[in-house]
């Protein structure tokens, strides 16, 4: 059985590598493991170098291409070497690793939203520095939810211990009889509730309603729409933005905010104009998105397998704490 870099990287010699090597230090072990999973996995290696060739065909010349793949295997081990920090930090810790390393520019829109008392689903994807978005919530003392799915009881019970050091409550999927209703349950009680836009592998495709996603065209997913109206919570888009240095910016836009962008807004679904802002997001920094390999599986989803032009500006389920994804 063909072992991901994921539960590579978790292997227990390495974790306990990693917890005795120290914060810095570990950084540069997982880049070196990184390294080694790769040379032994040229074909996963090379389908993120084709996926990328793909999206910036005729944008970006054979330099730039180089240096987009560099950074997107960059930021895919620093996903990891974030995962490690928000498991196995101390709550202290944490807090100031925040306090030094985070802007917190989005916090203003989750205050408003929340103040309209009906909770917020707040949609992310596999960007940047997508595992402390709960953590960095919850030290800054907002109430938030996650849907989470656990490989052993050994990683469940780690989460669960620092979750509750920042008032986070996990939705454990594989213990809780009927997700739907806790997560609105949550949102009643006027909690964040976070999810995602481009969990591929979940993806339910809508038949009547294509967009434009990474230079394809598909069927757009419905979740997001199904859980928007179920609901009727504030919705809004965060991203945790990875600067250089393992400097954070979080990012939170109001669906209002999203909308304003895009010129034919009022045609566009709240999973449509989601998506689209994630996409921007990928365009212009694509090496903090690192579902680069999975790219490929947007096929499934075109009514023509066939790749479109899309433009070259773009204007502006489940995240996990330490998860095995």
């Amino acid at each position: 059985m063909k072992v991901n870099l994921s539960a590579f990287l978790q292997w227990p010699f390495n974790i306990f590598m990693c917890r005795m090597l120290g914060g810095r230090i570990t950084f540069f072990y997982i880049r070196m493991l990184g390294k080694l999973y790769f040379f032994f996995n040229m074909k996963e290696k090379w389908k993120i170098k084709k996926a990328v060739k793909t999206v910036f065909k005729g944008r970006k010349n054979s330099s730039e291409l180089r240096f987009i793949t560099k950074g997107i295997f960059r930021g895919i081990l620093s996903h990891y070497y974030e995962k490690f920090i928000n498991v196995y930090y101390t709550p202290k810790t944490l807090r100031n690793f925040f306090e030094i390393h985070m802007e917190n520019e989005g916090l203003n829109t989750i205050k408003q939203e929340l103040s309209k008392g009906k909770g917020i689903l707040l949609i992310t994807g596999h960007y940047g520095g997508i595992e402390f978005i709960p953590t960095f919530l919850g030290a800054n003392n907002f109430s938030v939810s996650i849907v989470a799915k656990f490989k052993t009881k050994k990683l469940r019970d780690m989460t669960m211990q620092q979750a509750n050091n920042f008032s986070i409550k996990i939705i454990d999927a594989d213990h809780t009889p009927n997700i739907m209703k806790a997560v609105c349950n949550d949102l009643r009680e006027n909690r964040i509730v976070i999810t995602m836009c481009d969990e591929i592998d979940e993806w339910k495709p809508c038949r009547r309603n294509k967009i434009c996603f990474l230079g394809r065209q598909i069927f757009l997913d419905k979740t997001i729409n199904i859980l928007s109206k179920r609901y009727g919570a504030a919705i809004v888009f965060g991203v945790m933005h990875r600067n250089f240095r393992h400097r954070y910016k979080f990012i939170a836009m109001s669906y209002e905010e999203m909308a304003k962008y895009f010129q034919r807004s009022i045609d566009m679904s709240i999973g449509a104009v989601v998506l689209k802002s994630m996409e921007h997001y990928i365009y212009k920094y694509p090496e903090g998105w690192y579902q680069w390999k999975k790219y490929p599986s947007l096929a499934l989803f075109s009514p023509s397998h066939a790749e479109i032009e899309s433009p070259a500006s773009i204007p502006l389920l489940e995240p996990s704490l330490g998860n095995v994804s």
